[in-house]
């Protein structure tokens, strides 16, 4: 009986605190930096090394500074959150309305991601869940999301969280030819249920 007490000690203090917040400004560097590291780290074999070598921080930081600082004139049809972690930012997951409906949504998840040693925790299905009830409380409906067709792992996410597949279609990023598959919640309840109905391994506010 020991031996459990002491291993759920150990588990309970190796749980770190995790708060999701609004993305600022001063965050675009921070963002950057995930989405740079988790290209790299995520998308080998499904993306040439020499795209993924060749990425800088710096380029997607006046990207996302671009993004944060056209926010506050969007208003909530587009939104940005950050997971953050004893000062550092963690992940982040943004979202937006559709100016046009695409494939029958009128709302999309355009980024969600963490940090590899973060992933599996429960954070990114948190941040995913506060940008659908943003956009919902906007109206939204219903909400899509690409994914490069070769990641499992974010199909499996995507499926464990009740989306359905929608289709698969070529498309060219920065003269890099890929393949992407659409997965969407042709309604937002069930994919906020599914995000309260599953556990999370931190402890996040």
């Amino acid at each position: 009986m020991m031996e459990v007490r002491d291993t759920m000690s150990e588990m309970m203090s190796s749980i770190k605190e995790v708060s999701l917040r609004r993305a600022t400004v001063g965050d675009a560097e921070a963002i950057a930096a995930v989405r740079v590291e988790s290209w790299q780290t995520t998308y080998r074999g499904m993306i040439p090394d020499s795209y993924l070598d060749e990425m800088r921080v710096e380029d997607s930081f006046l990207h996302w500074k671009t993004v944060l600082e056209a926010l506050p004139t969007a208003g909530d049809r587009a939104c940005v959150y950050v997971a953050e972690s004893e000062g550092h930012i963690i992940g982040f997951a943004s979202g937006m309305l559709l100016e046009r409906a695409k494939h029958g949504f009128s709302a999309e998840l355009s980024a969600v991601y963490l940090r590899p040693a973060w992933q599996r925790s429960g954070i990114g299905r948190r941040m995913v869940q506060k940008v659908a009830r943003t956009l919902q409380a906007q109206g939204a409906q219903n909400l899509l999301v690409w994914l490069i067709s070769g990641n499992n792992v974010a199909r499996n996410f995507c499926e464990e969280l009740g989306a359905e597949f929608i289709l698969e279609q070529e498309f060219s990023w920065d003269g890099v030819d890929l393949k992407e598959s659409g997965y969407g919640w042709r309604d937002l309840s069930v994919l906020l249920a599914s995000v309260q109905a599953m556990p999370t391994s931190a402890a996040i506010h």
